[in-house]
């Protein structure tokens, strides 16, 4: 059983929110022309993933001024959308929250109803370093769960969870998503993408017996390279790649089929690896 995701590799118009609402729809109605069943968009797409800085009091209030939350004009239409075209939405926003906002997704399902909420657990929060001195989540409250959904598309329902950008660099996200029953993952991102980072999303891909699919921002805002990994490395006993799709450095709509039949299949022809997985993660190092 198949399912597309769309990876969204699009540019922003900095923070306009308006531009950027009138973009993301059109986006969505062209991945959906191409077959998608879930459409993804890159990190905090409602203001062009702009960056937090190490603020004053003005600057720190224009900041959480751009959150929004689920009632918001921006986050309805996106919903409105995904039951209009029947398809399934990850949308990305700075969502209202306190103390701070959150660097937050949502998963609207093709019935228009929003069915996971995930907000960054891995914050980039960098050293000092001139002025150069935060990522993008320093005014950010972090998220605490892992939450998974099943999504329905043309072919198959599949178990979906997120991460956010940094979340894909350390095992535990992932982990957790897989022990709640992810079968695919999806990632926003909003980074310059380079082997390291590839080499990572593809482990998390093969440590948990999953599909992963990241969605980046495109040159000059980053470079691209949005990309999906199946778990599946061999089959009927011959190395297979694990490359679902692999984007360039341009605006681009990357679609990436998925074989959910396969996937399940080789879950199954190494269940020891899972259950090794759910022994360590409740502390029993038996063998």
């Amino acid at each position: 059983m198949r399912f597309k995701v769309a990876l969204l590799q699009i540019a922003p118009y900095g923070n306009d929110q308006s531009r950027n609402l009138v973009k993301g729809l059109q986006y969505c109605r062209d991945a959906k022309a191409l077959g998608a069943d879930l459409v993804v968009f890159p990190e905090l797409w409602n203001i062009g993933s702009a960056q937090a800085l190490l603020v004053d009091g003005t600057e720190e209030r224009l900041w959480t001024a751009s959150a929004i939350d689920q009632d918001n004009t921006f986050f309805r239409r996106f919903a409105e959308l995904a039951r209009d075209l029947k398809t399934n939405i990850a949308i990305t926003y700075l969502e209202v929250s306190h103390p701070k906002p959150r660097n937050s997704v949502s998963i609207i399902n093709n019935r228009g109803d929003v069915v996971l909420n995930y907000s960054k657990v891995c914050l980039c929060d960098f050293p000092p370093d001139g002025e150069n001195s935060a990522g993008c989540d320093v005014n950010c409250s972090s998220g605490g769960s892992f939450a998974v959904c099943t999504l329905t598309g043309a072919e198959s329902e599949v178990r979906v969870g997120a991460m956010i950008c940094a979340d894909r660099e350390f095992p535990e996200p992932a982990t957790q998503l897989m022990l709640n029953g992810a079968e695919l993952i999806v990632v926003p991102n909003a980074c310059d993408w380079d082997g390291v980072r590839s080499a990572g999303l593809l482990t998390r891909a093969c440590e948990n017996l999953i599909g992963v699919a990241m969605a980046n921002y495109p040159r000059p805002l980053n470079n691209g390279n949005s990309r999906a990994y199946s778990c599946v490395t061999w089959q009927d006993g011959k190395s297979q790649s694990p490359v679902v799709a692999v984007g360039g450095e341009q605006e681009q709509v990357l679609i990436a089929e998925f074989d959910f039949d396969e996937i399940r299949k080789f879950r199954r022809s190494e269940s020891w690896r899972l259950a090794q997985r759910y022994r360590t993660a409740h502390g029993d190092s038996r063998q």
